[in-house]
């Protein structure tokens, strides 16, 4: 019987060269990284000769390996256009992180926006914490990922600012003798120094009078009345929730689109691209 290659292998082998290992290539094909490992080795077995060598912590593709991936960068790309000139092709899916912050607001309009300007995509939001988000981009859990800035300083790369405003309880009324309490979120936050060192610059006392793990407590404590917060303003505060007076001024924060190893240049400049344009009419 002859022997052939087959697509979810190569697919599997460009995935592993184009995010630099197993662990990266696994996630972003959405399969278990003993099944991309299985894959591999059932090239192997085709041709006879390894494709792939541990170098330290990474690997590297053998002489075999490159003349394969090769073929396979063209085999697939004759594959994937005659699937589509078939009418036979099912959207791909693009997983992309976001911070919670705004999401009501702001993942509406980015949705509407990616389903116009990419239509060939199934978009799938994951919301999580930035340092969350961090980690799934470095370990190519999702594609990309919307993150926060707090301390603005990477503005030039930004995708847009959204200003940082203090907010309370309407019903909160701070203390003029006692320390200003503060609801913030539980470390590692990139709201919380912003937070700190305006006040330490103002010389306003405060105390942390509850820390959150995430934004659905952090509104819960804030409108009990516990204290105030500093948050990034997408849109229209959240219900039972006011801008709160007499704090002080904060700078705006960053909006950074990052994208994990290997994810296309076009793609992610797209999705940059809807993120500026939702920030632009929400501001």
């Amino acid at each position: 019987m002859a022997q052939a290659l087959d697509i979810a292998p190569l697919r599997s082998l460009v995935a592993v060269a184009d995010c630099g290992g197993f662990h990266r290539a696994a996630a972003a094909l959405h399969l278990s990284q003993s099944a991309v490992s299985q894959h591999l080795r059932r090239i192997e077995a085709v041709i006879g000769q390894t494709v792939v060598e541990r170098s330290g912590r990474g690997i590297v593709f053998t002489e075999a390996g490159h003349k394969v991936l090769r073929h396979a960068r063209a085999i697939l790309s004759a594959h994937d256009a005659a699937l589509d000139d078939l009418g036979a092709t099912e959207p791909a899916l693009l997983t992309i992180g976001a911070t919670e912050h705004g999401a009501d607001v702001m993942l509406a309009g980015l949705t509407s926006a990616l389903r116009e300007r990419l239509p060939d995509r199934r978009v799938r939001f994951r919301l999580d914490r930035n340092v969350s988000l961090a980690d799934s981009i470095e370990r190519g859990l999702v594609d990309l990922a919307i993150m926060l800035d707090g301390a603005g300083l990477d503005r030039a790369n930004a995708s847009g600012l959204v200003r940082l405003q203090w907010i309370s309880a309407r019903t909160f009324a701070a203390s003029t003798r006692d320390p200003l309490p503060l609801v913030i979120f539980s470390e590692p936050c990139t709201l919380r120094e912003p937070a700190f060192s305006a006040l330490d610059k103002r010389d306003i006392a405060y105390d942390i009078a509850a820390e959150c793990g995430d934004l659905s407590g952090l509104y819960a404590a804030v409108r009990s009345g516990l204290g105030v917060a500093l948050l990034p303003m997408i849109g229209k505060l959240p219900d039972g929730l006011c801008l709160a007076e007499g704090l002080p001024p904060v700078n705006s924060a960053s909006i950074l689109v990052r994208g994990r190893v290997g994810i296309d240049p076009d793609l992610l400049n797209t999705v940059d691209a809807a993120v500026r344009d939702v920030l632009a009419t929400e501001n």
